[in-house]
């Protein structure tokens, strides 16, 4: 429950992954521990009716009344008897205010997590695409044949991205999943994403080690405040390279599937570079067709990423207009 609670420093994480990668039965119990967890945030605690039932109102006061008519009259006794009645009203006031105040905020809670569609992660399974070719053949979607056939690709497994294919041109070609989106991201934990890119030769070298680290840290089962401090340190540290000049990638499958907002969106290309002014490239102002892309604007990652559409699918059929 740690693993699943992201609770476990980043090596305990990273071995209990290792683990479950070769463990049927653990990756059974995983999924069983998912279900019970999802199925504990859809229970409602109902408020009691107000009042007491006559009935039971009743068969207490004639009780109140047969306990009076046969006591003795004992002041000290009765006084300590009284102090330990008051005693006890007190704690039972204070147990019902701590009960009231928990089901408040778990309630709450609920309620906040029912708003976002996607309040934690899946299970793993959900977003691993069981067969890989279909997966390659997502991948290298990403751009046209004269650029894919030839290009690396990844395919997501338990431990984060492995090799499917070697390539020969420097290109990298791999689908993303929805821990890419920005971290505020109400889609940030979407399965349904599927994002395939092919990175140019100088993407390959400094924007994919991002999405390495980001998809090995999620599936170690880290929190997202330990992801945002990892990748601050990493980029402190220069463990995570700064976007190389001519950075760029390609997004021109019909198969991509963005989010839930912009389900295919239209074929595109992306340009990476240090965080920038977005005037300098004219992005976002009218009738231009360069947008600023919110990925990692206001994130830990010192990127400014542009967006420009083009007019068809890798297949070279034609694309909607933006």
């Amino acid at each position: 429950m740690a693993y699943l609670d992201g609770e476990l420093p980043a090596d305990q994480a990273t071995e209990a992954l290792s683990h479950l990668e070769l463990c049927p039965e653990c990756q059974t119990l995983v999924a069983d521990f998912r279900g019970v967890s999802q199925e504990l945030m859809a229970w409602e605690v109902e408020s009691p009716e107000a009042g007491i039932p006559a009935e039971i109102n009743a068969a207490l006061g004639e009780r109140l009344q047969k306990r009076q008519a046969a006591k003795v009259s004992w002041p000290r006794l009765e006084n300590r008897v009284r102090t330990s009645r008051w005693v006890w009203a007190g704690a039972l006031a204070i147990l019902c205010v701590a009960v009231g105040l928990k089901l408040t905020l778990t309630r709450r809670d609920r309620n906040e997590a029912r708003s976002t569609p996607y309040p934690s992660m899946a299970s793993i399974e959900q977003y691993l695409m069981p067969d890989h070719n279909a997966e390659i053949a997502m991948a290298r979607s990403a751009a046209p044949a004269a650029i894919s056939s030839d290009a690396k690709i990844l395919v997501l497994g338990w431990r984060g991205y492995e090799t499917a294919i070697e390539g020969k041109n420097g290109f990298v070609c791999m689908v993303e999943r929805s821990w890419m989106s920005p971290f505020n991201s109400a889609e940030f934990w979407n399965p349904k994403v599927r994002v395939p890119m092919c990175f140019n030769p100088a993407a390959a070298q400094s924007i994919l080690p991002l999405t390495i680290k980001r998809t090995e840290m999620v599936l170690a089962g880290l929190s997202k405040a330990q992801m945002i401090d990892s990748i601050k340190a990493g980029y402190n540290n220069k463990e995570l390279p700064a976007p190389a000049p001519g950075a760029m990638c390609y997004m021109m499958s019909r198969a991509g599937y963005l989010n839930d907002a912009l389900g295919h969106y239209v074929p595109h290309l992306m340009f990476y570079f240090p965080l920038t002014d977005k005037s300098s490239w004219g992005a976002d102002l009218p009738d231009s067709p360069v947008t600023l892309n919110p990925q990692f604007r206001d994130g830990p990652e010192p990127i400014t990423e542009f967006v420009i559409p083009v007019g068809k699918w890798s297949d070279g059929t034609a694309a909607p207009a933006m």
